[in-house]
């Protein structure tokens, strides 16, 4: 028996992960009980990927175009969810982001499969909990097939009737019967971490909607603010030397072919996931070390520029007086 499962998620130019986002989710979830809001795409490719979707009878939802949108993310999926209840209710729902592809974890190993997706919720059926992802599997964008488990970053889905409330980002909500939680089986599995010019130029994207014109000082106090995407702030302060580099000797936590084989089954070019082998070369390496020294360079002038300014204010008030 196919459970109905409805996954709901909020994009803007996701160009590389989009198509593959849909087309490995419409392989177990019916078009129709997959809501897509777009965020205000711009990119011609994204918006194509979009209108055909919506020609397989994908929900595309274009009405929430802005920054508070974005940032309302919890309240408008949590109306929308309650929306499904009362005029065409699913047995689960899933708020989900377009670099999370929906799994399971079967005997220590993900699967990909919905049979085994049917079973880990099968007995969740009507819960009126809070259900949570207790862990995700983050990529690697320089090693295929390699992930990292992380547990600091739970997230919620609710059965049926339960949804209450949800928080942007989904890592906490509210169901009918409380803020009680039930921890699942089910899982995700990340592209967070894309080539490095995609990765900044999303990041660039998310940050320009709280930080018009960021400088690289305004980025890094925004950094350590902890307030919505920081993440995005740190991410357009690192270099390509120091983004590669931080992958260099990370400890994969799993090593599984589950979802890159099913995304080749389905004939999707996953090539534009990873960088290249080019990354490897001593002249890239060259390069790039140049570009994160001026970098650095950049900074410390800045350091140093700022209190020299603030010594020449106090002189020039002085000689005023």
């Amino acid at each position: 028996m196919n459970l109905r499962i409805a996954l709901i998620m909020m994009q803007k130019n996701e160009t590389i992960l989009l198509d593959p986002w849909l087309r490995y989710h419409e392989a177990i979830i019916p078009a129709q009980s997959i809501f897509v809001y777009d965020n205000g795409s711009s990119d011609p490719q994204t918006l194509r990927t979009l209108k055909d979707a919506e020609c397989r009878r994908v929900n595309i939802n274009r009405q929430h175009m802005q920054l508070q949108d974005y940032l309302a993310r919890g309240t408008i999926f949590a109306e929308h969810i309650n929306y499904l209840d009362r005029e065409n209710p699913h047995d689960f729902y899933f708020p989900i982001d377009c670099d999370e592809f929906l799994a399971c974890k079967v005997n220590g190993h993900l699967s990909c499969s919905r049979d085994e997706l049917d079973r880990s919720l099968i007995d969740l059926i009507g819960n009126d909990k809070v259900l949570t992802i207790p862990s995700k599997f983050v990529n690697n964008p320089y090693r295929p097939n390699q992930y990292s488990e992380i547990h600091r970053c739970k997230k919620c889905f609710f059965a049926q009737g339960a949804c209450q409330s949800l928080v942007d980002g989904f890592h906490a909500g509210t169901s009918k019967a409380g803020s009680v939680e039930k921890e699942t089986g089910i899982t995700y599995i990340e592209f967070h971490y894309k080539p490095y010019h995609e990765h900044h130029r999303l990041s660039k994207q998310k940050i320009e909607y709280l930080l018009p014109n960021p400088t690289r000082k305004t980025l890094a106090k925004y950094a350590k603010s902890q307030r919505s995407n920081y993440h995005a702030a740190a991410a357009l302060l690192e270099s390509e030397y120091t983004y590669l580099h931080s992958f260099k000797n990370q400890h994969a936590t799993l090593s599984d072919l589950s979802l890159l084989n099913r995304l080749e089954e389905l004939n999707i070019d996953t090539s534009k996931f990873f960088s290249d082998s080019n990354a490897n070369s001593l002249n890239f390496q060259a390069k790039i070390l140049a570009k994160h020294i001026y970098l650095k360079l950049i900074d410390l002038a800045a350091d140093l520029i700022a209190p020299l300014r603030a010594i020449a204010g106090r002189a020039k008030r002085l000689i005023r007086l």
